[in-house]
């Protein structure tokens, strides 16, 4: 059984390219011991912080690029996402639960993705995000 797995790849800013590379880490995750729903937490954070990078990052750019970083072992893994956009102001974001935000088509993944990882930290002015989630380990495991 695999122990532990590292990645580091640059993406171009094509929204195509982000399932079949969530689809991959995720085979990863599994295999070293994550259940089903840590590894759909995963899946799930990952997407949104790539489209993320591409859509309001690189702001659908094709030259531009995302580089996407995994450091994952049985007990956590470790997301890093950067775009090569100019950043946002991340301690500024509405909460998609309050008031007239409930009624916003968008707005929900950085909220999606605080719920899903157990920390969740912004840097280079919001054109990186650092991810992190805490395995629970399964019987036998």
């Amino acid at each position: 059984m695999e122990q532990q797995f590292t990645l580091e790849e640059t993406l171009a800013t094509d929204l195509s390219q982000v399932m079949p590379l969530v689809e991959r880490i995720a085979q990863k995750v599994l295999a070293l011991t994550a259940s089903a729903e840590e590894t759909f937490q995963v899946k799930l954070a990952l997407e949104e912080a790539l489209t993320n990078a591409m859509r309001h990052g690189n702001l659908l750019i094709a030259k531009q690029v995302v580089t996407v970083k995994v450091k994952a072992s049985r007990e956590r893994i470790i997301l890093d996402i950067h775009d090569q956009g100019k950043g946002f102001d991340f301690s500024n974001l509405r909460d998609p639960t309050q008031g007239e935000n409930t009624e916003r088509i968008s707005g929900r993944g950085v909220f999606l993705m605080r719920k899903l990882m157990d920390d969740i930290e912004f840097y280079d002015a919001g054109s990186g995000v650092k991810m992190v989630k805490t395995f629970r380990l399964r019987p036998g495991a």
